[in-house]
């Protein structure tokens, strides 16, 4: 009679770890049509500390559960220095937590993770943030029949049962909206409308030949719209600076709009076309051929579908009686733009359970929201 496979959790910490890392999604989701692979390099850039702006705030370790000598799950553990200066100052994070419906490989996962943040001063476990707020965040709850939109996670059903039985709580929902009638709904042209003939407003798109500025001037407004909001921390320089990096090639300036009263950007919304239409026949990789066809998909403005990620508007702007009417004509604008590309929807993400407006705006353009994903504490 043979025994049960042994279970090992190792560090990430040299290249064969780095490769079960990266494999763990793929062999969790084996079989699973709504999942997307995502493009292998990007993943590896994600955990370099050479190339993902987090490790200029934060530190990581990383941890991967094998099963004999197959990958059956991972997880991050992770403090974000700037999360510590505007929240909790004993906070730490956990992220990236994928794992086959194995309870032990899990708890064994979680205690790894937990060990390393109470060895740095943690009093309790929060996420999953791969790695922070402003990267990919939450954990999908509801919704496992669609496949994801960019920049967005996946997972399956048993993951969150596997969370709440190691004791975790929740901590925050977060909803994703997608709209498939791309015609602006009456309320909204009703909101949208008056403000068109408004002299002191002016909607224009991104200017896409000063486009660093122009991501500037959209995290200024962003981050001042979403101070005060729940587990929100500012974009830093670099992370700015990596945005425009990373978006340029493929973004399109009709994608996103800046709203200026009386001369000043007082409310954004920047869209992304949804790659993952484009790269989920490629399996994770881009060698020897699927980078042409990626960079003929983009160039020819294929993809069906897009994101919403970034939305809102100056806090001394929210209570006064343009503001609905204002995010109103973002939509309304952007909506003209995504029957131009002939999209099939437009996903709206992620949204706060408890921001009521927010929520109130994307219902009332979207119907129910297609997607919840939830975020979990447990006191270490």
């Amino acid at each position: 009679m043979t025994g049960p496979v042994p279970l090992r959790v190792l560090p990430v910490d040299n290249r064969p770890r780095r490769r079960d890392w990266l494999d763990v999604p793929a062999i969790v989701h084996q079989g699973d049509p709504a999942f997307v692979a995502q493009l292998r390099l990007m993943e590896s850039m994600r955990i370099s500390q050479q190339h993902n702006p987090f490790f200029t705030f934060g530190e990581a370790g990383l941890f991967v559960a094998l099963r004999g000598d197959r990958p059956v799950g991972r997880i991050s553990a992770q403090i974000n220095h700037r999360h510590r200066q505007f929240h909790a100052a004993a906070s730490g994070h956990f992220g990236f937590f994928d794992c086959r419906d194995d309870f032990d490989a899990a708890k064994a996962l979680v205690d790894a993770a937990a060990c390393w943040l109470r060895a740095r001063g943690a009093d309790h476990m929060e996420g999953p943030y791969s790695f922070s707020v402003n990267e990919e965040c939450g954990l999908l709850i509801e919704g496992f029949d669609t496949p994801p939109a960019m920049l967005m996670n996946h997972a399956r059903p048993h993951a969150a049962a596997l969370l709440d039985r190691l004791g975790f709580d929740k901590a925050m929902d977060t909803f994703a909206y997608r709209m498939t009638r791309l015609d602006t709904p009456l309320r909204i042209a009703t909101f949208a409308d008056p403000l068109r003939a408004d002299p002191r407003i002016r909607i224009r798109p991104l200017d896409t030949s000063r486009f660093e500025a122009e991501v500037h001037t959209v995290i200024d407004i962003f981050n001042d719209a979403w101070s005060g909001n729940w587990g929100f921390v500012p974009f830093s320089e670099a992370e700015i600076v990596a945005m425009a990096r990373e978006l340029k090639p493929f973004y399109r300036g009709e994608y996103g709009r800046i709203v200026e009263i009386d001369g000043e950007p007082a409310a954004l919304m920047l869209a992304v076309p949804d790659i993952n239409g484009l790269i989920k026949p490629f399996g994770g990789r881009l060698l020897p051929f699927n980078w042409a066809r990626l960079a003929f998909g983009l160039w020819r403005q294929t993809a069906r579908s897009a994101r919403i990620p970034l939305m809102g508007i100056r806090k001394r702007h929210q209570n006064s009686l343009a503001a609905v009417g204002v995010l109103a004509l973002l939509v309304s604008d952007f909506l003209v733009e995504a029957r131009k590309h002939r999209l099939d929807w437009v996903e709206f993400s992620w949204v706060l359970e408890s921001n009521k407006p927010m929520n109130a705006l994307a219902r009332m353009t979207a119907g129910d929201p297609v997607k919840r994903y939830r975020l979990y504490r447990r006191a270490l």
